[in-house]
């Protein structure tokens, strides 16, 4: 969370928390949370990179339930959480973030809501154990799910929102990384000696608020060149660490 950033809480549901922080520009960014901690209240996050420092507008949303969308009626009460939010700030076009959980929600959201473009942190292309039963990391929650909405992100895919998505190479990514959709619209890039860390490797590196900020401004190449110096590599290129250890 930031210090720096007053960001009121605006619902405490049985599903939802959600916090909505009011910015001066016509940009509403959509802030999913992660899975969290074990046992741990779920809060806002990237509240400094989602509201640009303050100058945008930003709709934190956590899934108490860590359903990866798939809550009954989840998607709808999001759905109007965002049109709310863009008439209350004035806001013409709206972003999504997210890491791990809340990256697939970013991700998964433009089929439902206009979204201009939408980045993820290492997201999981896919929960669903017949889509991915070498995945056990979310076992918990994923096996609260009694229906899937949503069955993998290639079902989510859309024409008029640009994807940024970023994994890290090491071998246990390989269930989120390998399975993520390709399309024209999407760039994928891959950050070696990285597992599932990718927030903190770029905040270690003194670029995340930078590397968001390129995708949000559809910039493929600067995303791409802000990442050179980390040995960034795109998913669609050949491995250039093919023959070293993995991670």
């Amino acid at each position: 969370m930031s210090a720096q950033l007053s960001i009121p809480m605006v619902q405490d549901g049985d599903v939802l928390r959600v916090w909505l922080y009011k910015g001066q520009s016509d940009r509403l960014v959509v802030s999913f949370t992660g899975i969290g901690l074990d046992g741990a209240d779920l809060g806002y996050e990237f509240a400094n990179t989602a509201t640009h420092g303050g100058r945008d507008s930003a709709l934190f949303i956590a899934d108490k339930t860590r359903s990866w969308l798939n809550a009954p009626g989840i998607i709808d009460d999001i759905r109007q959480w965002i049109d709310a939010a863009r008439v209350e700030t004035g806001a013409k076009v709206v972003m999504t973030l997210g890491h791990s959980m809340g990256g697939f929600a970013a991700l998964a959201m433009p089929k439902y809501t206009p979204v201009k473009v939408a980045v993820g942190l290492s997201p999981q292309a896919s929960v669903h154990p017949d889509v991915v039963p070498e995945e056990t990391r979310w076992a918990e929650y994923r096996d609260r799910i009694t229906a899937f909405t949503i069955r993998d992100l290639s079902e989510t895919i859309v024409p008029d929102t640009t994807y940024y998505v970023l994994h890290g190479r090491h071998t246990r990514e390989k269930h989120l990384r390998d399975r993520m959709p390709e399309a024209t619209n999407i760039v994928h890039l891959i950050l070696p000696r990285t597992v599932h860390n990718v927030p903190q490797k770029l905040r270690a590196a003194g670029k995340l608020g930078e590397v968001v900020e390129f995708a949000f401004q559809n910039r493929p190449r600067a995303f791409r060149l802000s990442l050179s110096d980390m040995e960034a590599y795109r998913r669609s290129d050949p491995d250039p660490f093919a023959k070293q250890v993995a991670g």
